[in-house]
């Protein structure tokens, strides 16, 4: 089984050209780089360079960075300030603040190399947030930008600013190098001209759930597991991908999406698109300018994207890969009509990972569909809710997404919104997310959401936040065009007007923070 998967694998590699004219020689590469620095977002790296060292690599606010040159500021932190002299401890866990740039990037390749432990920092986290993360997560050095470094007070954690790290790399120059010089774990001198001596301690990186529905929990993730093996390949196969294909990412790198994009642009060659703080304006822009081929994207991206002015099918785009949040059907549908059949559903979970993908022609047969479960994966529908198991999950063990589901005839499966926001309004479940899905297709309703309020008669009954198309839309109307569309019992009791919704850093709606946060309670 294993032999057929990494066949399997090998062939859609070939598909998309990464293995170019000499096959042999691209993967008796990846095998050496793999056989010396072990599994990692730095080997992939590694074997890029090697392959095409003056190959865009990454692309941020302050201009484009080659392999060479990525593999060599990788190389220089880790044989300076991230190296064992510099950063003594036993465990040594670091921890990334950081919006998306070129540091970030080289920082988490420069830990894949030594074998340190990350975690991923969500970059909206109060002080507060932060200083009990480091304290869970036990730790070692947290690596941030300025920005967040300034009012930021932790009484057992070295706080290494992303300013410093550059300076440090500024005076250090004699520890660029376009080869790796530094090596993890233990490492034994035998003289000049001597072979080093390694012992892999391959490290993990570390993301946190959202916390939309709890306090976010570290999720691990170890390199290099062959369980997932089906589900990489499925996903060459599935999705139009050709190595060095320029990609735009307009996620955070933090976050499992963005994660997942940094990988499969280091596999394929890629140059990466990023932004410290990107634009709707200024993501077409790039889109228009650079001939982007992939796009990355969450639902709420893709919405304002549709909204700006003279947008146009762009000839170079061949992949909109959206997830992270519920892709509402009137959005695939507008997103089809303006850019033609290039929309993509991804479903997925920081805990599972990868789940299902829907291509163009799933959602054109079923708009609202996430697509089929992916190779690697099983998921059963139990009471109505999935429960998954993947190459991330423990062997023997299903893991319980929260997510209310149905598979179809046809294999695709359904979300139908999360058990936990679920509402019993006169004895009938009803699924915020159904009713917000109604209410889009609505002209004068930009955005919506639906929170449950306690009912004296009903138990519950619903309170609508509207975020309207025009300054022009009256309650009024909405009161009328909602009591066409819903039956009586499904009828607001309460409609809020607001300017937008709160959301988190990758757009996904805080339903909590609509009852909690009195600046989304006021009405406009």
């Amino acid at each position: 089984m294993i032999l057929a998967d990494m066949r399997a694998a090998v062939s859609a590699l070939s598909q998309t050209g990464l293995l170019g004219v000499r096959p042999a020689q691209a993967l008796a590469q990846l095998g050496a780089a793999l056989a010396q620095y072990g599994p990692s977002l730095y080997t992939l790296a590694v074997w890029a360079a090697q392959r095409q060292p003056d190959a865009v690599a990454l692309v941020n606010d302050d201009g484009p960075t080659t392999y060479r040159a990525l593999v060599a500021r990788a190389d220089a932190l880790a044989a300076q300030p991230l190296s064992r002299d510099q950063f003594p401890g036993q465990s040594q866990r670091v921890g990334l603040l950081c919006r998306n740039h070129l540091t970030f990037v080289a920082t988490l390749l420069a830990c894949g190399r030594l074998g340190r432990d990350v975690v991923l920092l969500n970059t909206t986290f109060s002080p507060e947030e932060v200083a009990a993360v480091c304290a869970s997560q036990r730790l070692d050095l947290l690596i941030c930008d300025d920005a967040f470094a300034e009012g930021l007070t932790l009484e057992s954690v070295p706080i290494l600013p992303v300013s410093a790290l550059i300076d440090n790399l500024m005076t250090q120059k004699s520890q660029f190098c376009p080869l790796p010089l530094w090596e993890r774990g233990a490492v034994k001198q035998r003289g000049e001209g001597a072979v080093q001596r390694h012992i892999f301690t391959t490290g993990s990186i570390s993301i946190l759930t959202s916390g939309s529905t709890g306090p976010p929990k570290a999720v691990q993730r170890q390199a290099g597991g062959l369980a997932l093996l089906p589900t990489v390949t499925a996903l060459l196969q599935l999705l139009p991908l050709r190595a060095g294909a320029p990609t735009l990412l307009t996620l955070p790198l933090f976050h499992g999406h963005g994660l997942a994009t940094l990988c499969v642009s280091l596999l394929m060659g890629a140059p990466l698109y990023i932004s410290a703080r990107g634009t709707p304006k200024a993501y077409w822009r790039c889109l228009e300018q650079e001939e982007i081929e992939v796009l990355v994207l969450v639902p709420t991206v893709l919405h304002r994207l549709l909204n700006l002015p003279d947008i146009s099918k762009l000839p170079a785009l061949k992949a909109i890969i959206c997830g992270s949040a519920p892709l509402p059907e009137v959005l695939a549908e507008r997103t089809r009509r303006v850019f033609g059949p290039v929309l993509y559903n991804l479903y997925g979970s920081s805990e599972a990972g990868l789940i299902s993908l829907a291509t163009p022609q799933h959602l054109l047969a079923a708009p609202g569909t996430v697509g089929r479960v992916l190779p690697g994966v099983t998921v059963q529908v139990v009471g109505g809710q999935l429960r998954v198991r993947s190459g991330l999950t423990p062997a023997r063990d299903w893991f319980g997404t929260g997510d209310l589901g149905t598979i179809g005839a046809a294999g695709l499966l359904f979300l139908s919104g999360r058990s936990d926001d679920l509402l019993i309004c006169g004895g009938e479940n009803v699924s915020p997310e159904q009713i917000e899905a109604r209410m889009a297709r609505l002209p004068d309703v930009l955005e919506c959401a639906v929170i449950g309020v306690p009912d004296a008669e009903h138990g519950q009954c619903l309170h609508v936040f509207i975020v309207p198309s025009s300054d022009a839309v009256r309650l009024a109307d909405l009161e009328r065009d909602l009591a066409q569309l819903l039956p009586r019992t499904l009828r607001p009791k309460q409609i809020t007007l607001l300017p937008a919704l709160p959301r988190n850093a990758v757009g996904k709606l805080t339903r909590a923070r609509l009852t909690a946060d009195e600046t989304f309670q006021t009405p406009t």
